[in-house]
């Protein structure tokens, strides 16, 4: 039995991860949550069954790859059940499929608790430099226009952004945005725009050297992943590079593919989550 305390709990953590991932096997979702709260000690069963009761009340969904698939097929025990959020699945089982070929072997970036935690608020981010310059992007280019309509085409973007975690690529994304901003009514002109997706990339290779620094989660193990990639070739001036931001990942890729192309796809996995 879970006690109220811990099923509130438990439901801040699934809307963290669907504001943070879209969509994750519900199997890998009671492995965080039981990694990051051991001492409560609450049985796999007893989450699933928790989750799947909840979800008629609340906004995030389980279904299994069945029902996703829009199958007819006899039940299997072994069928994968997902955690996710409406604006991910919109179209069915389309969406599901394509997504599901982008997410095969998906490493997961788990912050710390806390931190973890905030993401249960679908408007958190974190503030960048990128992020403020790209607010005052839309304060110089909308010139006269209140805060709640800058605060709105800011959050476009920050949604549109957040698409690449459940597979969009990064093209698509960051094509989309000035689509988005002009469709809301903002101005977005050709000699704008060059400077836009230039600050959107800035805003997305941050989110993804902030995941290449910290935590990722695959199945039952929470490595730190530069920790799996520094033991096995990474120079330490090229670790100091990427850790200070002064590198991106990727950059590093052809150099080490020469001599380690299983590394190099290691790295170029993870980097483009």
């Amino acid at each position: 039995m879970i006690s109220k305390e811990n099923k509130l709990l438990i439901r801040r953590y699934l809307y963290a991860m669907i504001n943070m991932y879209g969509i994750i096997p519900l199997r890998h979702a009671y492995h965080i949550f039981s990694h990051q709260n051991p001492l409560l000690n609450i049985d796999e069963d007893d989450f699933w069954e928790f989750t799947m009761l909840d979800q008629s009340d609340q906004d995030y969904n389980v279904a299994g790859e069945r029902e996703l698939l829009v199958e007819e097929r006899g039940e299997d025990e072994n069928e994968e059940f997902y955690l996710y959020g409406d604006w991910v699945l919109m179209d069915l089982p389309q969406d599901f499929k394509r997504i599901k070929k982008l997410q095969h072997n998906r490493l997961y970036y788990v912050p710390e608790k806390d931190e973890f935690l905030r993401r249960e608020n679908e408007w958190y981010y974190e503030r960048t430099t990128a992020t403020e310059e790209y607010r005052q992007y839309l304060k110089d280019s909308n010139p006269g226009l209140s805060d709640d309509r800058l605060e709105e085409a800011f959050f476009e973007a920050l949604t549109q952004l957040h698409s690449v975690s459940y597979g969009k690529t990064v093209e698509e994304t960051i094509n989309a945005v000035p689509r988005s901003l002009r469709l809301i009514g903002f101005t977005v002109t050709d000699e704008q725009e060059d400077e836009l997706r230039d600050l959107l990339r800035r805003m997305l290779d941050g989110t993804r050297q902030e995941a290449l620094r910290g935590k990722m989660y695959k199945y039952h193990k929470l490595p730190t992943t530069l920790e799996i990639i520094e033991t096995e070739g990474l120079t330490p001036e090229n670790i100091s590079r990427i850790h200070s931001g002064k590198i991106d990942a990727m950059e590093l890729v052809p150099q080490i593919e020469l001599k380690q192309p299983d590394l190099a796809q290691q790295l170029a996995t993870i980097y483009q989550q």
